[in-house]
């Protein structure tokens, strides 16, 4: 039972059971209450929640370094990393639950031109993932190798662990921080072309970087040494078991 309000004037504002009665251009109306639903669950809003859930997921466990090759612009990077996902997650729903998952390779880590990367001989011994890059691709003069693991007992991913490997150097070795059972780790590459010339390049990174007049050149540095790198399109390669 709602309430009222007379105003002498033979009119009425308020509400009484399922009646809405209002004042209109100094006129009396009445109409059906109907509840305001301000967080509607319907099929479209849940499926949207679904995606930006596993989105945000997946940013929690996401380096912001292994994202540079997404965009010239910082800024940009990561909103353009989290619609890949949101526009490639699958939904589904079972028992009542609507859940978003993503194929391994429809995660996005850098854009530009593809320039193919093969990884073979990979081996797993408590965690740590090895294996031996194929042949360079041309003008490519290092790759960086990433490893998303995946918890599928949980369904949840639980860490990001990245490496560059040099021109010149074939061996993997990417220690992922577990090697308990039901987690699997899905390895990435993403060429790199050196851009500057007189600059030693020995792999590893602080994350340190900052755009440059290319349009898609960025500043890392790489142990102490400092060089530009052009990125390639990020490749998704494999999923190994951990455990």
């Amino acid at each position: 039972m709602g309430k009222t309000d007379f105003n002498g004037l033979s009119q009425w504002t308020g509400r009484i059971g399922g009646l809405v009665f209002k004042v209109v251009n100094g006129k009396q109306v009445i109409m059906p209450y109907k509840k305001e639903v301000f967080n509607p669950r319907t099929g479209a809003q849940m499926s949207h929640r679904a995606k930006y859930a596993l989105a945000g997921m997946i940013n929690k466990i996401v380096p912001k370094e292994v994202l540079v090759g997404m965009s010239p612009d910082r800024r940009s990077r990561r909103p353009l990393f989290t619609s890949n996902i949101v526009r490639r997650a699958n939904v589904s729903v079972a028992d009542g639950v609507v859940k978003a998952t993503l194929n391994a390779q429809d995660l996005v880590f850098s854009q530009g031109v593809a320039a193919p990367v093969t990884m073979s001989g990979v081996t797993v011994t408590d965690g740590l993932v090895d294996g031996t890059l194929g042949a360079m691709p041309e003008k490519v003069d290092a790759v960086m190798m990433i490893a998303v693991v995946y918890d599928t007992t949980v369904g949840h991913y639980t860490r990001t662990v990245y490496k560059v490997v040099p021109a010149g150097e074939s061996a993997i070795s990417l220690d992922t921080g577990t090697a308990e059972s039901g987690n699997v780790a899905h390895l990435y590459a993403v060429p790199m072309s050196l851009t500057a010339t007189g600059l030693s390049l020995t792999g590893g990174s602080d994350g340190a970087e900052r755009t440059s007049d290319d349009d898609f050149t960025y500043t890392m540095l790489m142990r102490s040494d400092e060089g530009s790198y052009r990125y390639g399109r990020s490749q998704y390669l494999t999923t190994v078991a951990l455990g």
